[in-house]
Order: structure tokens, then sequence, then C-alpha cells
């Protein structure tokens, strides 16, 4: 007989959470040790701590894997976009560098989000954060001013449900020209209209204002497309269809993003640099800024 048959049913139900947790903090031990032995102890530009960079080799599931047409290479770069993660905040590596991108524009002087939020004051630009970043989310909800604002099924534009303002990228209820900076990542994708998108957050940007921005792109990408559109309120599918982040499970990915994408941009209206870049089969966490012109 095994030892787990053994064990009382009450005594087993008892020492479950022991033993999962037991095996929680071996397989967190494990990953500190990959990131010191590799190197990855860094300053994270979202908290502002030392700390490792936590490596998720499996982050990306099978399925989306399939779905997409990643290779090994690339699924592995796209592992590490979405992981690297501060062992402090849990800002990922696509997260981390648009919390450097702000700060180089803003406050090249202060380490992180975090330090800079401490010390702004009232010359806080004001700012729009569109879809929580995880760890970036800590430092910039604190500053004086800002909006931030998720995605929330069936609620009116607007809509404050469960503490969480409701705003829809293609229907902003924000004022012309009411922020200085707008962050998104990993979000113009999952929205049906690229081009309405594109034209909202040009109005509600002040004059110089910014769009500081993560999409996903692959490197053999030359043209960005759509995958899927609204139809008479159907959703309708021009390539074979992906969610993120399972690949069948998630949010439905409306446009595929492409190297001409700097492009896109400029013919709706903005200035555009792109920070680390280009696309790489092995770097595939570009920053996007883009600029609405003071004129």
């Amino acid at each position: 007989m095994s030892l787990g048959r053994r064990i009382p049913p009450g005594l087993k139900r008892r020492l479950l959470p022991v033993y999962n947790a037991g095996w929680r903090w071996i397989w967190r031990a494990g990953e500190y040790a990959e990131a010191i032995t590799h190197g990855r102890v860094e300053r994270c530009a979202a908290c502002g701590s030392l700390t490792p960079m936590l490596l998720r080799p499996r982050v990306i599931p099978d399925r989306l894997a399939e779905l997409w047409g990643l290779s090994p290479r690339l699924r592995a770069a796209l592992a590490r976009k979405e992981s690297l993660e501060c062992a402090r905040c849990g800002a990922k590596l696509r997260g981390r560098r648009l919390a450097r991108v702000i700060l180089d524009i803003y406050s090249p002087r202060h380490a992180s989000i975090r330090g800079w939020v401490d010390d702004v004051g009232l010359n806080a630009p004001k700012v729009a954060e569109i879809n929580r970043v995880e760890g970036l989310h800590d430092g910039l909800s604190r500053l004086p001013g800002v909006a931030c604002s998720e995605f929330v099924e069936g609620a009116s534009p607007g809509e404050v449900v469960g503490g969480t303002r409701h705003e829809d990228l293609m229907a902003l209820t924000y004022a012309d020209a009411s922020f200085d900076l707008v962050v998104t990542s990993e979000t113009l994708e999952h929205v049906p209209d690229l081009s309405t998108v594109l034209a909202e957050i040009r109005r509600v940007l002040a004059p110089g204002g910014r769009h500081i921005f993560t999409v996903p792109v692959l490197p053999d990408v030359v043209k960005t497309y759509a995958r899927a559109s609204i139809t008479d309120g159907r959703l309708v599918h021009h390539a074979p269809p992906i969610k993120h982040p399972g690949g069948d499970v998630g949010y439905p990915v409306f446009t595929e993003f492409g190297a001409d994408l700097p492009e896109i941009l400029r013919d709706a209206g903005f200035e555009v640099e792109v920070v680390h870049g280009p696309t790489t089969e092995d770097d595939l966490a570009q920053v996007y800024i883009t600029r609405r012109p003071c004129g």
C-alpha cells in the first residue's frame, strides 16, 4: 500500500496545501538560482529593486505556438518578452522596457517609475494607462491625476465597475487633448478597428503628447493585416483565428502587425520612434513611441 493511501483523508486535506507550497518554494528557488547563474540580476525600471529577472520558458502555450506558427527560436524570444519578470514587482521584460523609455523621456535621472513618482509632484504629466501593465501599474497609478482603465465586457463607456473604470479604445470618454502620455501594452491587436483606435488616441493626446506602447510583431510579417473584423455585429475571420494568451483561449486577435507598423502610425498623424528595434528572431520586445505633433 502506498504512503498516500495510509494517510487519513482529513490529515491529507490539511497537508496538501503545505505540500503544494513546498513545491512552489522549490520551483521559485530554482528560478532564482537560474537567473543568478546566468547573470540576470538587474535594477528594475518599474519598481527600482535590484533583483533577479525570472525566465519562464514555458509561458507560451503549445497551442499558441502551433496556431501562430512560431519556430522554437521565436517562441523562446516571445517567452523572454512575456517573462524575465522582476522578482519583486512582477514587471515583465516588455513592461520594464516601457518603464525605462518613459523615464528616458520624462525624467532620465530616475532609476525607476516608483522613484520618479515619489519626486514628480505637481509637475507630473497627465497620464492615461489603458489596461493594466504588470509591475508598471503600481507606480503609474500613484501619479497625480492619472486615469487608469480596463476594458470591462458589457459595461458602458466611462462606467466604474468594481472600482475599475471601463474604457473602450474605439470610443474613449476622455475630452480632447486630455493627456500628455497614453500607455498601452499588448492591447491594440485586440481592438476591432485599428484606424479608429489611433484616431481616438491622437484625439485625447495634447499637442506634443505621446503614446508609448508595445504590440506583438513577428519579424517575418512584412505587412500588417486584419485577422478578423466586426461586420454587422458579427465576428468575421479573414485568417485562421488566434486568441491571446492561449491560442484558443483568451482575447481574439483582430490585427496582425508587421514591419510596416511605423508607416501606419505616421499615416495616422504621428511622429514615430521604435526603441529596441528592429524586430528580430531573438528580440520581440520593441517599444513604440508616437507623438502628436505640436503644429
